[in-house]
């Protein structure tokens, strides 16, 4: 799976969305949806653009487990890279 703006985008818009509920115990309204969804998109992009741009810096090692069992190993990480697609 490929880590790209509009879906990380629809990701904030929907959790926004839900945490507002919370706070203000009513739905979102639709005035300054466009507003919303261009500010999440600068910050899915930017997110996304740091992560790909420094990703050698956060992640030093990776454990891993088969599926179903509890047997793990762990690797150093000497190079990463993570699936980040930029698009439009």
């Amino acid at each position: 799976m490929a880590l790209d703006p509009k879906s990380l985008t629809d990701a904030i818009d929907t959790a926004f969305g839900v945490e507002w509920k919370k706070v203000k115990t009513n739905p979102l309204p639709d005035a300054g949806k466009d507003d919303r969804r261009l500010m999440f998109a600068a910050v899915a992009r930017g997110v996304l653009q740091y992560l790909s741009d420094h990703q050698g810096e956060f992640i030093s090692g990776v454990t891993l487990a088969p599926s179903g069992t509890t047997t793990t190993t762990s690797y150093d990480a000497s190079a990463t890279q993570l699936n980040i697609t930029m698009g439009d």
